[in-house]
């Protein structure tokens, strides 16, 4: 896998607008990677800073938003249930029980000492995931090449909006692309405009990305299909 060569694919075949993100949890921060010097307000923040920036964010870094932290597994659901009920509350419909939304929530297990986070394209550890911001149109080509994106037909429930970081633990979990249409938190933390969704790829599938992308020879002829059925609202593809 060629970091590099794979956003400049993203770049090339489907116009991504923002670079895609790579990040690995790790139990102490790695010879040589930056400690990241200032507090982060939740964990969506830090893939943003990470577009421009390689560096070790410590498990405290990521207590700042408490759905993160959980999601993350930074914070222990025990304990915090209040805190975090509130929280969802203001992300819920009205009769919805926030309760329920953390025990079915997906999270990373793995107790690790933190993360480090950077772009793609010059990451220089093995990632386990890579995050990408997708439009409609740029997702149907993403999983013409990737294979199934986890969007139905699966228990976990991949297509969700609430919270929108789980997309990385049910992705990482179950080793396949995965996609979550946006979280309230996330939209107001990353400032992405809700056109784009998030899409969680493993690691271990970059290469196959990469291939895809390179043997891709219509992919904004497909993008421009894409976006006249969208306008025209024809909905066959």
């Amino acid at each position: 896998m060629n970091g590099l060569r794979v956003t400049e694919l993203l770049a090339e075949k489907l116009s991504v607008e923002f670079p895609p993100v790579a990040l690995l949890f790790v139990e102490e921060p790695p010879a040589g990677v930056p400690a990241l010097g200032k507090e982060s307000p939740s964990f969506c923040t830090l893939w943003r800073m990470a577009e421009g920036q390689v560096f070790y964010a410590s498990a405290e870094q990521h207590l700042g938003c408490a759905i993160g932290g959980m999601v993350s597994g930074f914070v222990p659901q025990e304990g915090n249930l209040f805190q975090l009920g509130a929280l969802l509350q203001e992300m819920c419909e009205e009769g919805e029980d926030p309760y329920q939304e953390i025990a079915q929530a997906a999270r990373f297990s793995a107790r690790n000492g933190g993360v480090v986070y950077g772009p793609l394209w010059k990451f220089p550890l093995q990632p386990q995931l890579v995050l990408l911001w997708a439009s409609l149109p740029q997702l149907g080509v993403l999983q013409e090449v990737t294979g199934s994106i986890m969007w139905r037909n699966n228990p976990q429930g991949a297509t969700f909006t609430r919270p929108a970081c789980s997309v990385l633990a049910i992705a990482d979990a179950h080793g396949k692309a995965a996609m979550s249409l946006g979280c309230i938190g996330m939209r107001a933390y990353t400032k992405v405009p809700p056109q784009y969704m998030l899409i969680a790829l493993p690691g271990g599938q970059l290469d196959r990305l990469q291939e895809g992308l390179e043997q891709k020879q219509d992919a904004q002829e497909r993008l421009r299909l894409y976006e006249e059925r969208l306008r025209t609202g024809q909905a066959r593809g």
